[in-house]
């Protein structure tokens, strides 16, 4: 009852953080075909770095006076975390489909933290770098390249709520610091060569990122949401395949960012 009474602001007395989870850009997670899918040989092991990583930013967020710890479980449907696995402290978000909103609505939070993100497709030196899917060779809002990261970005900040910190690969770090340039960063890998990567060791990753979501919390006043100007086009352009052997372009437009994501995903 306590934690539910939390969740609606009753007992709010420090700042409330949401966490964004993915798996691709997990410490240790390098491989397409082992690593990211139920099933997979080593998925099981994707699960439980991504696990330690998340808690670790939990913990940091609750040393940093944090009122309430929600974790979005963003990859593949929400099928990567375990209710019995994260820190009791928290609540765990899962389901599908994603509404427009992402969850959100105004000032919900006081800020976003991302764990286990990638960069986006084509993104130089990005490990297991897309958009959405793999299938996407680029994502545009108002002609500007984005990705995951960007489309959390503009949905959020619709809603003034700003992104403060994130772990992932180099590449993704890279990636927030061109929209949120006082973000807190954890690099936990780096590409080395074409595909294989350079990883932190999972216990120093996740100290860094105690480390590092408690340092972001510390300053939330530093942080600016990320404003997108309407009217708002959203534009995804596929890769060739055999329906597409020339590619295809979809189109979404709205008055503004959630508009335009509305017109993707539905209401």
């Amino acid at each position: 009852m306590l934690v539910l009474l939390a969740t609606t602001g009753l007992f709010a007395a420090g700042p409330k953080i949401l966490i964004v989870t993915d798996v691709e850009g997990v410490g240790g997670v390098n491989h397409a075909d082992e690593q990211l899918l139920p099933g997979q040989r080593r998925f099981e092991e994707s699960k439980r770095l991504l696990t330690g990583e998340v808690n670790a930013a939990v913990e940091g967020a609750l040393a940093a006076g944090a009122s309430e710890v929600v974790i979005w479980d963003g990859h593949d449907g929400s099928r990567a975390l375990s209710i019995d696995q994260i820190h009791p402290k928290a609540v765990l978000l899962q389901g599908r489909p994603t509404p427009a909103d992402y969850y959100l609505k105004p000032k919900l939070y006081d800020g976003i933290v991302f764990i286990g993100q990638h960069a986006m497709a084509g993104a130089p030196n990005g490990v297991l770098a897309h958009s959405q899917s793999f299938a996407i060779e680029q994502i545009t809002i108002n002609g500007q390249p984005v990705g995951e990261i960007g489309q959390v970005a503009a949905i959020a900040g619709f809603f003034e709520i700003p992104l403060i910190m994130l772990a992932g690969d180099q590449a993704a770090c890279d990636e927030l610091l061109t929209i949120q340039p006082k973000a807190e960063t954890v690099a936990v890998k780096r590409l080395a060569g074409k595909a294989s990567v350079f990883s932190l060791s999972h216990d120093e990753a996740r100290a860094r990122i105690r480390q590092a979501t408690r340092a972001a919390i510390g300053r939330l006043k530093d942080f600016a949401p990320w404003k997108v100007k309407g009217p708002v086009e959203l534009k995804f352009v596929y890769k060739p395949d055999e329906k597409h052997p020339s590619g295809r372009t979809q189109v979404y437009r709205g008055a503004n960012i959630l508009e335009a994501n509305q017109a993707w995903l539905g209401k």
